[in-house]
């Protein structure tokens, strides 16, 4: 029927942006200038950068809580800009603010939300016993939000998005500052939705959740897309001469001396990571390490951690903009 919703298919991608830029009123610099991304559906998309980078702009346009100045949202195949309502009716955000009402009950917070999406009376039993049980709220339902725990309102802003059965879940820092509980709690929760095919969003400052969790992952930095792959595929490359070693001891400063012509990547205390031409050179830079006088605990060749790539990223994004 005409003016209905496309319905999406298993081929589409679940976001495309193209060329998406925003300036706020009076800043001196746009928010995101020229962002293209895709994110496909079903899969676990991280969406990293350091505080005020646009993480959080990019979020707010892609479910519709501000409009695209220029460039172009396509959630599910349908164009933001034709059917504003498409980014509400497939997506539901769990922002990093706390998003509900600390006087009320679990309960209530959730029955209230449950109005707001307009979720007809014979659906909301499911949704609201498929919501707890995926939070492990159970125990916790009939106690007034401001009494939990930060863990436990993490869990609750989590089950409040999930009460619309969302095909697009927003996860803006879902595991900040909580217990390890309530953390393992909410990462089996994630997992277990993208098993059933929902896609998943997910911005955090945390690198092994990220690398654990998600698909592909895109960098943002001053507004820009600095890095857009799959995990795996960037993991890999990064670690192609990449040679990690962990110290028995830390380093003295005269160690350190003797590796810098090396370069060494002094990435944590008693860590160093070097890039090697090859793996034939991996027992001349062992035997050097030694003859540095360091002792090696352990020592990873062609092995790459999210953080570090992550990291270095950054620094070679900040070192263009001094230039």
């Amino acid at each position: 029927m005409p003016g209905e919703p496309k319905s999406p298919t298993e081929s589409e991608p679940a976001i495309v942006v193209r060329g998406l830029s925003h300036r706020y009123p009076r800043a001196a610099h746009e928010a995101l200038s020229g962002v293209d991304l895709t994110i496909e559906r079903g899969s676990c998309f991280g969406l990293l950068g350091p505080n005020g980078a646009g993480k959080s702009t990019l979020i707010a346009l892609m479910t519709g809580m501000i409009a695209p100045q220029s460039g172009e949202i396509l959630v599910e195949g349908v164009s933001a800009a034709k059917d504003p309502r498409a980014l509400r009716r497939a997506g539901a955000l769990a922002p990093q603010d706390f998003a509900f009402y600390p006087a009320l009950s679990g309960a209530d917070n959730l029955a209230f939300f449950a109005g707001l999406y307009r979720i007809p009376k014979a659906d909301w039993p499911a949704r609201r016993a498929a919501a707890v049980a995926a939070t492990q709220l159970e125990d916790w339902l009939d106690k007034p939000a401001e009494t939990y725990s930060g863990g436990l309102k993490r869990r609750l802003n989590l089950a409040i998005a999930l009460i619309n059965a969302p095909r697009i879940l927003y996860l803006d820092e879902p595991t900040v500052g909580i217990d390890a509980r309530s953390r393992q709690t909410i990462l089996e929760a994630i997992k277990a939705l993208k098993a059933d095919g929902v896609t998943i969003v997910y911005t955090s400052h945390y690198m092994e959740e990220v690398e654990q969790l998600c698909d592909a992952v895109a960098v943002i930095d001053h507004g820009r897309l600095v890095l857009q792959g799959r995990t795996a595929e960037l993991l890999t490359e990064a670690a192609a001469r990449r040679l990690t070693v962990t110290l028995a001891t830390p380093a003295t400063g005269k160690a350190k001396a003797a590796l810098k012509a090396l370069s060494p990547d002094w990435s944590a205390e008693g860590r160093v990571d070097l890039d090697l031409a090859g793996q034939a050179d991996l027992p001349a830079v062992l035997e050097k390490l030694q003859a540095a006088g360091l002792k090696v605990a352990r020592a990873e060749y062609g092995v790459s951690r999210l953080e570090t790539l992550y990291l270095s990223l950054l620094d070679q994004a900040a070192a263009e903009e001094a230039a």
